[in-house]
Parts: C-alpha cells; sequence; structure tokens
C-alpha cells in the first residue's frame, strides 16, 4: 500500500460552546485530516464521583463527564461548516431508535454532507441504555436484525417494504428519500470484536473499525472477517479496515507515562476489555467491585453508579503494563511506525482518539503537532 492511501482521522469536536467548536471544526477541515469522528453517547465513561479538580484538571473547566452535543445534529452542522473532511460516527447503535428512522437519518446526513458520512455502528453499551429505560436484551441479535432493515432501507428508496422478524415486523413501509450519489448509501463500518460480531460485519458491513488492539490480534480478527466475505458472495475488498486508537502523544515517554497513569488515564482504562488484562495475567478491577468473574464495560459499566471509593480502588487496581497496552501513546516516529506495521496487514483508516490534552491541557497543542506532523508524513 502506499503511504499517500493511508487515511488519517481525528475526533470531532463535541462539546460547547458552539461558537469555539464551529471554530476549530472549520481548522480541522483547513489541516487536511481525511475524517473527524463522534461518538453518540448520552452517559460519558468516567464516573461522576471521581470528575473532581483535585483528580481531573478538566473538572475545573467541564462540570460533568456528560456533555455530549447530540450526534446526528451535530454532524448535519458540521457538514455545512466543512467542505472536505468526512463525518464519520464512533459508534452509534439501533437500540434508542427505530431502525427505519436511523436510516433516514443516515440518509439525510449523506444528502447534507454531500457524501462524506461514514455510519460506525455496533450494537451498543448498558450504559446508554439500561439508565433511560431501554431494553438492553439480546443486543447483539437486536443489532443484527436492525442493520438488515437500515440496509434494506438505503438500498430501495422510494420501494414499498415489507419485513418479517423477530423483533420487527413492517409490512407496506417506505422512505423517499435516495443517497447522495445515486445507488451509494453511506458506508456501514461496524465496530466489531467478538466471533458473531465478525462474521455480521463480513456478512453486512462495508468496513471495520474495532477500538485498539494488539497488531496480532488485529491481523487475526481482519483474516477472519475477509474468510466471512466469501461465505456471503462477497469479497475481502468490500471492506475497508480500520482502526480506532485511545491516543496519548507527548515528545517523550517519561511525559507519556505521566499522562496515562493520571487519574482520568487510569479512569478510562476501566472501560478496556477484559483481554487486556487477561493477557498480563491480571483481572479486571470491575470484577470484584460488581462481583463478576469477568466483566466487558460495554455490557457491564455503568459509569454513573460507582461510587468515589470504589472508583478509586480499582483505577489503582489497574496494572502499568495494562495502562500501556490499552493507550496508543508514544511520539511522532511511534506513530508513523505503528500505522506502517498495520498498514502491512491490511489497515487503510485510522483513527487517533487524542485523549493527551483532555488529561493535561498543558500538552494539548504538542500532541496535536505531533498528529499533524504525522498527517503531512503521509499526504507529501
Amino acid at each position: 500500500m502506499d503511504k499517500s492511501e493511508i487515511k488519517i482521522g481525528i475526533p470531532a469536536q463535541i462539546t460547547p460552546p458552539v461558537d469555539r467548536n464551529f471554530e476549530i471544526t472549520r481548522k480541522l477541515d483547513e489541516y487536511g485530516y481525511n475524517s473527524m469522528w463522534y461518538p453518540d453517547h448520552l452517559m460519558g465513561w468516567i464516573p461522576d464521583s471521581i470528575w473532581t479538580p483535585d483528580l481531573m484538571p478538566i473538572a475545573k473547566f467541564q462540570e460533568t463527564p456528560h456533555v455530549y452535543l447530540e450526534t446526528f445534529s451535530l454532524i448535519a452542522a458540521h457538514s455545512v461548516l466543512t467542505k472536505n473532511i468526512n463525518m464519520g460516527i464512533a459508534v452509534t447503535e439501533t437500540l434508542r431508535r427505530h431502525p427505519a428512522q436511523i436510516a433516514q437519518i443516515l440518509l439525510s446526513l449523506d444528502q447534507i454532507s454531500k457524501g462524506r458520512l461514514i455510519v460506525g455502528i455496533g450494537a451498543g453499551e448498558a450504559e446508554n441504555t439500561i439508565p433511560y429505560g431501554i431494553d438492553y436484551s439480546r443486543p447483539v441479535s437486536k443489532f443484527e436484525e436492525n442493520l438488515r432493515i437500515i440496509k434494506l432501507f438505503m438500498d430501495n428508496p422510494n420501494t414499498k417494504l415489507d419485513f418479517d422478524g423477530e423483533f420487527w415486523q413492517l409490512k407496506d413501509a417506505i422512505i423517499g428519500i435516495e443517497p447522495h450519489e445515486k445507488n451509494k448509501p453511506p458506508p456501514l463500518w461496524i465496530g466489531a470484536h467478538g466471533p458473531r460480531m465478525l462474521r455480521i460485519t463480513g456478512e453486512l458491513a462495508d468496513g471495520w473499525i474495532p477500538i485498539g488492539m494488539p497488531l496480532e490480534d488485529y491481523k487475526k480478527k481482519l483474516n477472519t472477517i475477509r474468510n466471512h466475505t466469501k461465505k456471503f458472495d462477497r469479497t475481502p475488498n468490500d471492506i475497508t479496515p480500520a482502526i480506532y486508537f485511545y491516543t496519548v502523544l507527548a515528545n517523550n515517554e517519561e511525559e507519556c507515562q505521566k499522562i496515562m497513569t493520571s487519574p482520568l488515564g487510569r479512569a478510562w482504562v476501566l472501560t478496556a476489555f477484559d483481554l487486556f488484562y487477561k493477557s498480563e495475567g491480571c483481572r479486571h478491577p470491575l470484577c470484584d467491585i460488581l462481583n463478576k468473574e469477568s466483566v466487558n464495560p460495554l455490557t457491564d459499566f455503568i459509569p454513573i453508579r460507582l461510587n468515589r471509593e470504589d472508583a478509586l480502588q480499582a483505577i489503582n487496581a489497574i496494572p502499568l503494563k495494562v495502562i500501556e497496552k490499552f493507550f496508543f501513546h508514544g511520539n511522532q516516529e511511534t506513530v508513523i511506525k505503528a500505522i506502517e506495521d498495520y498498514a502491512k496487514v491490511g489497515c487503510q483508516h485510522f483513527v487517533f482518539w487524542n485523549f493527551t490534552g483532555m488529561i493535561d491541557p498543558s500538552k494539548y497543542s504538542e500532541s496535536n503537532k505531533i498528529l499533524l506532523n504525522v498527517l503531512k508524513y503521509f499526504k507529501d
């Protein structure tokens, strides 16, 4: 793969004040990044009980970790403000909205953005459903059926459609809106990690965007997806392989260590899958608190319910080796080498969710400069 084919994405601006949000968004477009990415959350991942200025400098300026401008509204606004950058959702799910409504929203955003939308989508999280009275049972089964319905509408605009599923029965359902480019609906990239989600990706998706994982794991799972494509009369080239890294950047390792091991850095590692802990011979620190043998943060962790004592106990129990594995961290040279290594096994689109400035505001400019230099390297 030629280095100019590699795509680099960064997080979108997702919080108020809106005037400042829009100002930074215009700059991201001007810088030349290939994409910017939006989480679709009601609740954030950091426990309120430890979101305090004595532990986290950002709490001096942002009262709560749960400040998210609504994703689809924000993408529509940013579409008007920008000209070139793609806008990706990382990721939405299909439990909070009817699949027909999701299809209508996605086609609308595809029109507004003039074909610049990438739809990251997955099975959802407990934190965005259970506290709000939304049924979170059988999330993968619901996701698969909902995804089929979404694709049915997007691939067949202005057509009466029927669907007889386990969760939904549609009769004479229709959506009249077409994609920006005829017969080319916005691509669906699945945030897949487990075997069943990998199979769904191979059958139904246009791309794969997992949260960062070790190179060998990425290679193995991408090969699994590619093998699945062949079972469904598709080809491996039908899937765009991407990756989404939780990132800490600084010019030396000592600074990276300081940022990653701060209370806010450690709190993010509570969202790591069990495999990060088990691969280092330890248990997830939430196991004892939640009284579980194993923990999947997506299905088991509701941060707002964690009291301060338990939250501090959990973050302080995280071993350094797990923190180092969870965060993609380093300097400009480290980032470039990692991109090249992952590209060799097939990854084409890299999203660096840069936590550096959020954890240590004094490092905001330095970390952004590192990413801009990386972008320049691959564009030159």
